[in-house]
């Protein structure tokens, strides 16, 4: 049944965000093309480039939160609870659902902005007139020993952090919701509760991680055992820390949101 909720899920952002990741990469190609001919054309062109560029990046963040919250809001709390509260659909899965299809739309909006960032440098090539070699050298970097496995850690906490952020949207939503009047006032004020809670409680978990792991507790006071053996900064522990403080921190944001809907889920 998950399945089926994504399949309705997922479309329905797209349709709203696909259009705007259009002309984000056209305001890209203009950019990059222009930034190169800045010396024989006006500069007001490039500066208007790269304020239409900036702007679409924008209009594109702002849009994605707003489709979150509008999502998670409407679909579970408002009026079209009524007919989700129907389907054969458990509470979890609705959260779930909503969560998988703002993650997944998150990770794409990211991988848009990098690949506009790669089609205003490779536009700024072509029209710089920039060679093979060149291009060979720009590839030429000093990478860590274990950067695969960096990655992957970077990766994987790149999720698990995502997760976090939409759950914290998600709570706040739905502590705000238990307001029979000013929802929205409400949620903001839940959101800066949620924030505070969690500076509060990481600082605490921290703490304790370092006090259990002496390398974790080296790299956040900068002392020796800090650096790894290839002499980069240990970032496997830090990736390992934040990952498991996110995995935790989503798992008690999705079990008072479950709460909520399940025993106190005000639809007046």
């Amino acid at each position: 049944m998950l399945g089926k909720l994504l399949k309705y899920e997922i479309p329905s952002m797209g349709r709203k965000l696909l259009p705007l990741y259009a002309a984000w990469a056209a305001t890209a190609i203009v950019l990059g093309f222009s930034a190169q001919s800045a010396g024989s054309r006006s500069s007001f062109v490039v500066v208007m480039s790269g304020l239409l560029y900036v702007g679409v990046a924008i209009a594109i963040m702002v849009m994605a939160v707003i489709l979150i919250v509008q999502r998670y809001s409407r679909s579970l709390l408002g009026d079209e609870a009524y007919f989700n509260q129907v389907l054969p659909v458990s509470v979890a899965a609705h959260i779930g659902n909503k969560l998988m299809s703002a993650v997944i739309w998150m990770f794409i909006t990211v991988l848009v902005a990098l690949l506009t960032g790669l089609i205003i440098g490779v536009c700024a090539m072509i029209a710089g007139g920039l060679n093979s070699q060149d291009m060979i050298q720009l590839g030429d970097i000093d990478l860590p020993k274990n950067s695969v496995i960096y990655t992957l850690e970077f990766l994987i906490l790149l999720i698990a952090g995502s997760v976090k952020t939409v759950m914290q949207i998600y709570t706040a939503i739905t502590i705000g919701h238990q307001a029979r009047n000013h929802t929205t006032l409400a949620s903001i004020g839940a959101y800066i509760g949620v924030l505070f809670f969690e500076g509060t409680a990481g600082r605490a978990i921290a703490s304790v991680y370092a006090l259990a792991d002496p390398k974790f507790n080296a790299v956040l006071n900068g002392s020796e055992g800090a650096y790894g053996p290839d002499g980069y900064l240990n970032f496997h522990v830090i990736f390992i820390a934040g990952i498991v403080m996110a995995a935790a921190f989503s798992a008690v944001y999705f079990f008072v949101c479950r709460y909520l809907m399940e025993k106190h889920l005000n639809l007046a």
